[in-house]
């Protein structure tokens, strides 16, 4: 095999661990799990390791990772609010970049999310919390990093544009719920909102352009 067929091959292998990756952690995710995401798919120990989950904003380094994690299992594994609660996480359009051209040990990857939710959340007229049958669109813009020859989560970001009841559209109620931080976890950086908003202006130059503040594309 020469050296490009053999770089071609790496890299291929490389996209496809990534992809494994993420799918054992929304599957994690579906099953409230976050302890076993943390001790087996993060890279926990790195320096520059950080979560942040929508708008609850973003925990950085081991300490604070570990902290905040331990504390989403652990509310995750309360049954308040868990009575028809469900949420499917389908990922598509993956843009996975290795460094040095597909053949590095560190990488960026990007995923779009269109599923369906059941949470209580407070849909229009936005007066009671309840049951709630929702659509989520939303990104994950992460990084990636090998430790020991095994990729790891080294920086995740999961993104909401929408959050909208079943029943009443985007258009109507973009957003019907808030990930509130965890309250005695104070963030290292604060929370950022990306939410849909019916004026927000498309542009060729800019696709991704949804409402007025926007992750950098990878």
């Amino acid at each position: 095999m020469d050296n490009k067929a053999l770089e071609l091959a790496l890299r291929a292998a490389n996209i496809n661990d990534i992809q494994n990756l993420m799918a054992e952690y929304v599957q994690n995710c579906l099953k409230m799990d976050y302890k076993s995401s943390m001790e087996n798919l993060f890279a926990i120990d790195d320096p520059e390791v950080s979560f942040e989950l929508m708008e609850s904003g973003e925990y950085k380094g081991p300490e604070h990772v570990r902290a905040y994690m331990s504390a989403l299992h652990d509310n995750a594994q309360s049954i308040e609010e868990k009575t028809g609660w469900m949420e499917f996480q389908h990922l598509t359009t993956p843009k996975i970049i290795i460094s040095d051209n597909g053949t590095g040990e560190r990488a960026a990857g990007q995923w779009t999310i269109l599923s369906p939710w059941a949470k209580v959340a407070t849909p229009y007229p936005c007066t009671d919390r309840k049951l709630t049958a929702m659509w989520f669109i939303g990104r994950y813009q992460n990084e990636f990093v090998k430790v020991n020859g095994e990729w790891k989560i080294l920086k995740l970001h999961l993104i909401a544009y929408v959050r909208t009841p079943f029943e009443e559209g985007w258009m109507k109620q973009a957003d019907c719920m808030r990930i509130a931080p965890v309250r005695t976890l104070r963030p290292d950086n604060p929370p950022r909102y990306y939410t849909f908003h019916p004026d927000a202006v498309y542009s060729f130059d800019n696709i991704y352009n949804w409402g007025p503040y926007l992750p950098e594309n990878i």
